[in-house]
């Protein structure tokens, strides 16, 4: 058994699927680590991971499609220091979306843009980021000790059902929830044998805020 807390870094944590999975999590006593665009939605659901056990946890309010973010952002003032084994993340789960309710052909050119940079460009450029600094990083190098130890660190991309069958109304985002299939796939590759295990997960329709309006167009 791990004689630490494990940790675990959320984007998109504030709401939805993303707060579902710091609940569950929390309730195995990792210590969360929230990123959203609002800090109100983030005290929120602090207040909800408080009640369910003693474990510290803390948030960082910003963009992870803003350009400087990841370099940026004073994660040591949140507990992440780089390299440091008792703080580092054990599970990153890249969770961070925005949706799409609009026809392909009359989505305006700075939403599929925005779309595709928050869903696909910006995980990417944060997953490359954390591993790169060490904040992601296993102790165990060889391919028959991954696993053994229960503290490989495992990265965790929330795509969609609709990057697997497309869906009306969401062309975009299917597109890049589809990229992020691709992404996990190759990842994978890259670090099998090195002690960091990348998986996707592919949600059906989940009522949230963020698909308020979306059932209407079969976008589910």
């Amino acid at each position: 058994m791990a004689s630490r807390i494990r940790h675990v870094l959320i984007t998109g944590g504030s709401r939805g699927i993303g707060l579902a999975i710091a609940q569950a999590l929390a309730r195995q006593s990792y210590r969360c680590t929230l990123i959203s665009r609002s800090e109100k939605h983030l005290k929120a659901a602090l207040t909800t991971l408080s009640p369910i056990t003693a474990t510290p946890h803390g948030y960082v309010a910003g963009s992870i499609a803003s350009p400087d973010f990841w370099t940026t952002t004073n994660f040591s003032s949140n507990g992440l220091v780089k390299g440091d084994d008792a703080s580092k993340i054990d599970v990153l789960v890249n969770c961070a979306g925005i949706t799409q309710s609009r026809l392909f052909t009359t989505t305006p050119t700075e939403d599929i843009e925005s779309i595709v940079e928050t869903n696909l460009t910006a995980l990417m450029l944060g997953t490359r980021f954390l591993l790169r600094n060490k904040y992601l990083h296993s102790t165990t190098r060889s391919r028959s000790s991954v696993g053994q130890t229960g503290l490989t660190p495992s990265i965790i991309n929330v795509s969609s059902l609709l990057g697997v069958n497309g869906g009306y109304g969401a062309v975009a985002y299917a597109a890049s929830k589809a990229g992020v299939l691709g992404f996990t796939r190759a990842l994978a590759a890259e670090y099998m044998g090195h002690g960091v295990r990348v998986n996707a997960i592919v949600p059906g329709y989940v009522e949230s805020d963020m698909t308020k309006g979306t059932l209407a167009y079969g976008c589910g």
